[in-house]
């Protein structure tokens, strides 16, 4: 991960849509593109090997 936790937040504190994939704000309730309420916290950790 990143070294500093301000960085870190910066980069992992926000949500995506899984209907367009695009970035919203963490507050966010629908997504500032397609209007759509699927929304997910960006993975926070790796996803695999």
């Amino acid at each position: 991960m990143a070294r500093f936790p301000e960085a870190e937040a910066r980069t992992l504190n926000k949500k995506v849509c899984m209907k367009c994939g695009c970035i919203n704000a963490p507050k966010a309730d629908r997504c500032r593109r397609c209007r759509s309420k699927e929304l997910r916290f960006k993975a926070k950790e790796g996803r695999g090997v």
